[in-house]
């Protein structure tokens, strides 16, 4: 038994294939049986001398023929190295295949529901990569069919091509790959998106995220308490160069209790100075403590809490302190102010090393994490606020191997994935753990939502023609046209009937289909100057502000301006049955996230859209439901050169941003949907027929999503990835969709109108 057969029975979960350029129709499979001698009913009776026939087992020994088309330039999908998109490029092979035979109660019928199949055949790889071409598509197979079989059901997955180690970012990932053998129940077909955190993976991952987010609190937890409440005297220098502070201040000239947030709720009052405003270097540390711990999470605000992100707010929040740490103070108040920069600094000098730490108040350079196992020994030390939760004390899993810097990305998970959140309460930062949506109807969407894209699977489900000419691979019709085409089979071939004793040949009426659903991204720019939200951010903190001010930014784009990295398709189904489609309305809670992007060059306006990039998901069909819009959020790195303000908060240069875009497939305007003429598509009614539904993704089709990035679209970056299933989100896409013999969805205009 062959290796991949032994997964199929002991149905082990198998590992990645490609996301691949799309869709190629599948032919049909013909099965060619030499004579057979049988009796299966009155009308089948027959004396017929066939050696391949079994009498013990009333089986006949056949011939398994593929028909495979591989080139159709309506279906395409992902990068030309992980595609067998058309007649140029390499056919990828198909293994874990299996075949089921059925004995239905009446001829011509393919398999309408979730029944029990007749045998299985582990026909484990049944073509290798390149064995195939348009002109030459045939492989024969020895097997065995039982009589009176009417119909068949196959099952098979594209082959990884030349890679010795699996890349599931290239080739997409089940987790599940369930075909039943002993009980041949197709209620246990189970096809499974594969998760991104699992396991030793997933404690890491809560373990670093509970390390950053205690950096983060222990630093905004500075204080005058501890080994830290001693006197200013003229001669205190926090660091060789630093003008001294100018006053001898006692320890009874301020409060024993003094934090840093004393500065911020202090109702714009000195916090040492009774009575008297905030002094110009107290008023610098209590902005930059209001804008570190003020996050307007009921305006729909998140913080971006990625290694990256934090290296970002950090170096703009140790700048400020610099200055203050580096000021000459003029009173008191404002020595006292100044060492506590100084202790702010010093705490951050614990965490973060810089390449440069300049003593005349400019910003730092070069800030980044240490070494984790360094932060944790010095995180065991420091202060910790009284009202917060206990410190976090467990992070058994990461070494000095794991680097904070790069956190989540280097989980294979968005940048933005990792959100942070304050709380006033307990005066501590948190990591959002999870999404408690609306249109989820109270759903808990997590990190551990996030998969990867599906595998390029195979599906066949047909009634059969036979014939009692024994038939050789060339009488068979070549290629998926011919094979559609009653006129390419001769007279002597029975449509819509079964195997009887006189049968030698018999084949698949319909072909076989991919069962993956895929999603065409295009990206392109609907205006040459863009403007970010500036007016409207700074008007939220400064409502006295005239129209006129604080206007917004224009950005004038090219071929380099912004850099897509990353589609995220939200409300995504995670697992589908034997047909395809998911077995309740319970599956539709996965995020896929597709990092494998084909080309990350958006053109300048005048030159049209970007490279397609194609993403490989599962049919999202809602069982008797109304049809569910889809959210696709697009990552895309600022590689203006200038800062700008999105949705809440400002996009740094070089850091990243995402704009979300509404599929709808109820949208006024969408092309019509053809649907398949030779075959019916899943689900099926009861009589067989196809329930023809319209939804945004459908197995077998493409569906196409040109997005556009509009004059407006800025305004409504997100630095993070929102809830893709949440009901007020803000639009920053514009789309139109299409269909490959479907829907089409143009001008998607991302960040609304």
């Amino acid at each position: 038994m062959t290796k991949s057969m032994e997964q199929n029975n002991n149905n082990v979960k198998t590992k990645d294939m490609k996301k691949t350029k799309f869709f190629a129709m599948l032919g049909a499979i013909a099965l060619a049986a030499s004579g057979l001698t049988a009796c299966s009913s009155s009308d089948d009776m027959a004396a017929v001398d066939n050696p391949n026939y079994n009498p013990e087992t009333n089986e006949v020994k056949a011939q398994f023929v593929f028909n495979v088309a591989t080139g159709n330039s309506t279906f395409t999908r992902q990068t030309a190295a992980a595609t067998q998109a058309t007649e140029n490029e390499t056919f990828r092979g198909i293994d874990n295949a299996v075949l089921y035979s059925f004995k239905q109660a009446s001829d011509g019928k393919h398999i309408p529901a979730a029944t029990t199949a007749t045998k299985r055949y582990d026909l484990a790889q049944v073509l290798a990569p390149a064995t195939i071409t348009s002109d030459n598509s045939r492989r024969v197979i020895e097997t065995s069919l039982p009589l009176n079989t009417n119909s068949l059901l196959f099952y098979g997955k594209a082959i990884e091509g030349g890679a010795t180690t699996m890349d599931y970012n290239t080739y997409g990932h089940l987790d599940e790959y369930t075909l039943p053998d002993a009980s041949l129940d197709l209620n246990e077909v189970t096809f499974t998106l594969g998760k991104r955190l699992t396991g030793d993976n997933l404690t890491k991952y809560r373990q670093m995220e509970n390390l950053l987010s205690a950096i983060l609190t222990a630093i905004m937890n500075t204080n005058m308490a501890g080994s830290n409440h001693v006197a200013i005297v003229a001669t205190s220098k926090p660091f060789e160069g630093v003008e001294p502070y100018g006053f001898d201040v006692a320890t009874s000239e301020y409060p024993a209790d003094l934090t840093w947030e004393s500065y911020a709720n202090s109702e714009g009052n000195s916090p040492v100075v009774t009575g008297h405003a905030l002094y110009p270097l107290e008023e610098k540390l209590a902005t930059v403590y209001r804008e570190m711990t003020t996050i307007r999470q009921s305006a729909g605000e998140v913080r971006a809490g990625s290694g990256y992100a934090l290296r970002l707010i950090i170096h703009d929040l140790w700048s400020n302190i610099n200055e203050v740490r580096c000021a000459i103070p003029l009173n008191k108040a404002e020595a006292v102010a100044k060492y506590m920069a100084n202790n702010i600094t010093i705490r951050l000098r614990k965490y973060f090393g810089y390449t440069s730490l300049p003593i005349d108040g400019h910003a730092p350079e070069g800030v980044a994490f240490r070494d984790p196992v360094g932060i944790v020994s010095e995180l065991s030390t420091d202060e910790w606020p009284a009202t917060a939760d206990a410190k976090p004390a467990d992070f058994g899993k990461i070494t000095n191997a794991d680097d904070l810097n790069t956190f989540p990305y280097s989980f294979n998970l968005p940048r933005g994935a990792a959100h942070l959140t304050f709380d006033t309460t307990k005066k501590q930062f948190e990591y959002v753990k999870n999404f408690n949506t609306s249109a989820m109807d109270g759903k808990i969407i997590t990190v551990e939502h996030y998969r990867y894209p599906a595998e390029l699977t195979y599906f066949g489900n047909s009634a059969i023609r036979v014939s009692d000419e024994e038939k050789k691979t060339p009488n068979y019709p070549n290629g998926v046209s011919n094979w559609d085409n009653e006129a390419s089979w001769s007279a002597d071939w029975v449509k819509d009937s079964h195997v009887t004793p006189s049968t030698q040949s018999v084949a698949m009426q319909n072909d076989i289909n991919y069962g993956t659903a895929l999603l065409k991204t295009t990206v392109r720019y609907g205006a040459s100057v863009l403007k970010d939200n500036n007016h409207a951010v700074q008007k939220q903190k400064y409502p006295s502000l005239a129209d006129t001010d604080e206007p917004d930014k224009e950005i004038t784009v090219d071929g380099t301006t912004f850099q897509l990295t990353g589609v995220i398709i939200g409300g995504s189904v995670k697992s589908v049955g034997w047909d395809n489609i998911a077995k309740t309305n319970d599956d539709y809670n996965a995020w896929v996230y597709d990092r494998n992007i084909a080309s990350s060059a958006i053109p300048a306006p005048a030159n049209g859209t970007s490279v397609p990039n194609y993403t490989l998901t599962f049919d999202n069909y809602i069982r008797n439901e109304h049809q569910n819009k889809v959210y696709v959020a697009l990552e895309f790195l600022n590689n203006s050169g200038v800062d700008f303000f999105g949705e809440h908060n400002m996009v740094r240069n070089q850091s990243h941003f995402y704009l979300i875009g509404e599929l709808d497939p109820e949208k006024a305007g969408l092309n019509t949907v053809s649907w398949p003429e030779h075959h019916p598509l899943p689900p099926y009614n009861a009589d067989g027929s196809s329930i023809e539904k319209v939804r945004v993704f459908m197995q077998d089709y493409m569906t196409t999503a040109d997005f556009v990035i509009g004059s407006e679209s800025l305004k409504h970056a997100y630095l993070t990835v929102p809830d893709l299933r949440y009901s007020s989100l803000t639009l920053g896409l514009s789309v139109d969709i299409k269909w490959s013999t479907g829907l089409n969805f143009e001008d998607v205009l991302l960040g609304g109108n």
